[in-house]
């Protein structure tokens, strides 16, 4: 058979298309087999990496029990731990390769040992401490997981070796944290604790949806802070839609707690006014107009969680109205605060952060960090999350007490949360 000329090329370049195509699927079996390899090589590495840190993991356990059986050698790993957290925190650009909350994670444990080993603190069970000092010897140990000369990854496996003693221990952890928090307030307030002792009469002021709740808890609470005190409740129409029951606070409900306070059979001095959430916001207003007017000023006054914004200019005149330093108690755990009055009003609360300024017979008080929501995560985190970032439901439409009350004890929001706090600053 004769075959032509075009005949020719065109099997040619079929037979050349054929040769490209068994190339490029060689070539294609072989990227597959190479992806397999290096898929496997990695995860012969990452094993690798794995029995390193555990074998490490579990010497440092070993020497952490030699060291907490000689003081002087457990003072010594405090010291070290020290030199490397401040090397850590100087180190250029840090804050770009970590997050703040691990951080705050390493500066916890090294503050939990410290106090352990010098004799402060004895919360923490045996088990624990082996594990935090474990923990504090991998970081300054030179040879890990990951070695820490490498840039950016030397101190990935030092960061997370702490986040998981932390969190294994997470009940102690948050137990040691209030500790802290408390000794830190009791030092804010000590010349207050002889002022409360007197007082004889203690006005709570409930925040949103608290018309229909029973205080009772709350007075059970604060009773020992207030050992000479009567409790009453100031009532408001609470139980409205966020807008309506600020639109109110910011309104006529200032004259109407002013005219109340002033109907008091009590000396003022020996008043004090503990409001919480949006009863705080109604507080500092009260207090700012008593003070305008020249009223007299009340022995003390608390904000528990404030839904007031941090900028707010009314503190300094609110402050001026107590003998006492007017408290701030504030939560950066708290999620109403965080998200459902951030959303809703566009501004930063006081009772999340503290204030902007610092004014004059005006003390902030921190009651817990963004660690403790975070260890109690897995038990709270669903029903937190339920209400929360949601504007149309905050500003617009009314919850029910019960629904309102469960948000807020999930979110670290809740009245005798912190109640339960400020009672141990004094108890």
């Amino acid at each position: 058979m004769k075959i032509n000329g075009k005949g020719t090329a065109s099997g040619a370049s079929a037979r050349a298309s054929a040769s490209e195509a068994k190339s490029e699927n060689g070539k294609t079996r072989s990227a597959v087999v190479e992806t397999r390899e290096d898929r496997g090589a990695d995860a012969a590495l990452n094993d690798e990496k794995k029995r390193r840190a555990t074998r490490i993991w579990e010497e440092k356990k070993s020497e952490a029990e030699n060291v907490l059986a000689n003081p002087t050698e457990a003072r010594s790993v405090v010291a070290n731990f020290k030199k490397w957290l401040e090397k850590f925190a100087s180190t250029k650009n840090w804050a770009a390769r970590t997050s703040g909350a691990a951080f705050d994670g390493v500066k916890t444990l090294f503050r939990a040992l410290e106090a352990t080993f010098f004799g402060e603190y004895r919360g923490f069970s045996k088990k624990t401490l082996v594990a935090l000092t474990a923990a504090a010897l991998y970081c300054v140990s030179p040879i890990d997981a990951l070695f820490d000369w490498i840039p950016g990854l030397g101190i990935c496996d030092d960061l997370f070796v702490v986040a998981a003693a932390l969190k294994a221990f997470a009940a102690e952890t948050r137990t040691f944290r209030r500790w802290e928090r408390t000794k830190a307030a009791r030092e804010l307030f000590a010349g207050t604790a002889r002022r409360l002792a007197e007082i004889e009469r203690v006005v709570l002021c409930p925040g949103w949806q608290s018309a229909g709740a029973s205080v009772d808890e709350i007075v059970e609470i604060l009773r020992p802070a207030f050992p000479r005190a009567t409790f009453e409740r100031y009532r408001w129409p609470s139980n409205v839609p966020w807008k309506t029951a600020r639109e109110y606070v910011d309104g006529d409900g200032v004259e109407e707690f002013a005219q109340y306070a002033a109907t008091l059979p009590t000396d003022p001095a020996k008043i004090a006014v503990v409001g919480h959430s949006l009863g705080a916001r109604l507080t500092t207003r009260a207090l700012a107009r008593r003070t305008r007017r020249g009223e007299a000023a009340f022995g003390a006054a608390f904000l528990l969680g404030a839904a007031v914004d941090a900028d707010e200019p009314e503190l300094e005149a609110a402050a001026r109205g107590v003998l006492a330093p007017l408290g701030n108690f504030y939560a950066a755990s708290d999620r109403v605060l965080k998200y459902a009055y951030q959303t809703a009003e566009g501004k930063r609360p006081l009772g999340l952060r503290g204030a902007e300024r610092k004014w004059e017979n005006y003390v902030d008080c921190e009651v817990s960090g963004d660690e403790e929501f975070w260890l109690e995560f897995g038990e709270n985190a669903a029903s937190a999350t339920a209400l929360l970032g949601n504007k149309a439901l905050w500003v617009k439409f009314p919850l029910s007490a019960d629904l309102a009350a469960k948000a807020m004890e999930a979110s670290r929001h809740s009245f005798a949360q912190y109640a339960t706090f400020f009672r141990s600053v004094w108890g």
